[in-house]
This record gives structure tokens, sequence and C-alpha cells, in this order.
């Protein structure tokens, strides 16, 4: 018989949230999906096996594969009572999606910003091989990180913070306390298992690019050591345990976070990052929400949201202008033939 989904995974993108979906399935009776819902989509309406195998539920050639892949992984699965969905970006939508599903539990895989920062930046200079959007760079990772850390703490319910370090690298213990929380029996988990394929399989790869000064400058300014030293803990923490020093974090850095935004984005070499943050705004804004309050003062945010759909299209309706009324203007007379 069906039943409501139960569970999310989320965290900022390159955060582990995959490698974390591959552990919690190795219990026998839980079930997570990846990226087969939206943060969009009305989680209410989502009913596990029925609506994860159903076709109409995304029609495009993604969205087959992925019912494929679900239909043979369920295949060699017993009972499933815990079943959920990964979506890095849930945080875009925790407090509507929670809820839709007031029993969901919400489980945050954390990792610094030491790590993904470099990993973002890896997979920007990939792009050609269709993997990551000209100018989407590690500094909108840092960015998100405060949406979701903003999100999570203005949840009325408590949320599991996974160490993403910890849990998939050096111990098992993470993810049964992961377990633990959703409810299943950590007693039916493989750990033999996990040590000997889990563990050695996740590799970080970071270390292949360095993070660049005006970076080092940004996460030295935010005092990110202090915040890692809150949530990279060695084991998997309810967010009430540490919720105090984290609002605490937040105060501390909110009067220096517009000033060191902007002189990041300054200092970035890309290009690419002025036309990717107006997209990036323009299609996330609502879900940006919290983040624009919080950094309130920045100039380049300010840029960013200044190119809405209609103010983009006006700019450049009088671009195009401007350029042909140069063309057309006869030498001398300053008049358009």
């Amino acid at each position: 018989m069906g039943h409501p989904l139960d569970f999310i995974v989320f965290g900022v993108p390159r955060s582990g949230t995959k490698a974390l979906v591959h552990a919690l399935n190795l219990h026998p009776h839980v079930y997570c999906a990846e990226e087969r819902f939206h943060f969009r989509a009305d989680h209410s309406r989502i009913i596990f096996p029925d609506t994860f195998l159903d076709a109409s539920y995304g029609s495009d050639e993604e969205a087959r594969k992925k019912i494929k892949h679900i239909s043979n992984e369920l295949a060699r699965k017993g009972e499933i009572t815990h079943a959920g969905n990964k979506l890095p970006r849930y945080y875009f939508a925790l407090h509507r999606i929670n809820r839709e599903l007031p029993a969901l539990k919400n489980i945050w895989i954390y990792r610094s910003p030491y790590g993904f920062i470099q990993s973002w930046n890896r997979r920007e200079l990939d792009r050609q091989k269709g993997q990551w959007p000209a100018g989407q760079v590690g500094l909108f990772g840092l960015l998100e990180l405060f949406c979701c850390i903003e999100a999570c703490i203005s949840l009325n319910k408590d949320v599991l913070v996974f160490p993403y370090e910890q849990g998939l690298n050096r111990s098992v213990e993470p993810t049964l306390q992961s377990l633990e929380f959703l409810g299943v029996d950590p007693g039916l988990y493989p750990r033999e298992h996990f040590e000997r394929r889990q563990l050695p399989k996740h590799q970080d790869g970071s270390h292949r690019l360095s993070l660049k000064d005006y970076e080092e400058a940004l996460l030295a300014t935010l005092e990110i050591k202090e915040l890692d030293a809150i949530l990279h803990q060695k084991r998997s923490v309810r967010l009430r345990e540490v919720a105090v020093p984290l609002r605490d974090y937040l105060r501390s850095v909110a009067s220096v976070l517009p000033r060191v935004i902007d002189e990041a984005f300054a200092a970035c070499d890309n290009r690419a990052t002025a036309s990717y943050g107006r997209t990036y705004v323009r299609r996330n804004r609502e879900e940006l929400s919290g983040l624009l309050k919080l950094a309130n003062g920045s100039k380049t945010l300010a840029n960013f949201q200044r190119f809405g759909p209609y103010q983009w299209l006006k700019s450049l309706y009088v671009q195009r202008w401007a350029l042909k009324k140069r063309l057309t203007t006869s030498p001398g007379k300053g008049k358009i033939t």
C-alpha cells in the first residue's frame, strides 16, 4: 500500500548528497530517490511507490531514465517502510514542503565551504562538458549556504545535520544516527558493506583546485572555521542542539556580509558571473528572499535583482535602440535617417 514521502535529503550542491543517498539505501527498508521531484512540486501529492514510477510525473527523457532506474532498484529491495527524495536545493522551499507534509523528516548534509567552493569552481571550468552553467562559481554556493542556514533555523521543527567529512570519509556512525532519526532499525544496517564499499568509494577530489586569495579572504572574514566547528562534528546532530551558536554566528557576520560579498564578486575574474547572477536571481527571486534580507545592502545582489524579467527586456530594448540611433544618424546633422 502506498504512503506519503517520509523524508528529504538536501545540502548545498557538491556537498555529498548523492553519496549520502547511497549510504542510506543500503538499509533494507529505506529507499531515497535521486532528484525524482523538484522542490517546486506539490509534495503532498507524492505517494510511494506510485508517484515515483508515474511516467506522467515528468515525461522528458531524463524522467523516463529515472523511473527505469528506480524500478530496477526497488525490484532488488524488500519492503520499503521509509521513502525519500534527495534534492540539494530543498532549502529553497523548506517551509512550504514541510507545511505540505507535517510529518516529513529533514536531513541536511553539511560540507565546509572550504571544500564545496573548490568543487563548484572545478565544475564551472568543465562547463564545456555540459555539467555546469558559465559563471556558476563557488561564490554562489556560499550564498546558498546562508540560504540553507536561514531556512533551517527558522523551520518550526527539528532537522538532522549530517557531517560530510566524518560521515562519508571516516565512520558509519553518522549514517546509523540518520537511520535512527528516520525511525528505522539501525541494527539491520549492513555495517560491513558500508565500511568495505562506501567509505573507500567516496573521494573528495577538491585538492585538484586551490582556493583563490579573495576566496580565502572571504572565508576568513566570515569566520567559516567557527561555522565548521558548530556543524562539522564527529556525529550527526539535531539542529536544536546547535541552534543557539548557529544564530549567534549569523548575528556576528550579518554586519560584514554585504561588504564581503561585494568585495569577493568584484575580485572574481570570471566575467560570466554577472550574467549568471542576473539569471539566477530572476529564476529564484522568491526562494532567495531570506538571503536577500540577510545580505541587505550588498550592491552585487542589488544589481542582480535590478534586472528582473521585465527590466531585462526593457534594458535590452534601450540598448538596441541606442545602437540603432548611432548607426542611422547622419554625420553632422544629428538626425535619424
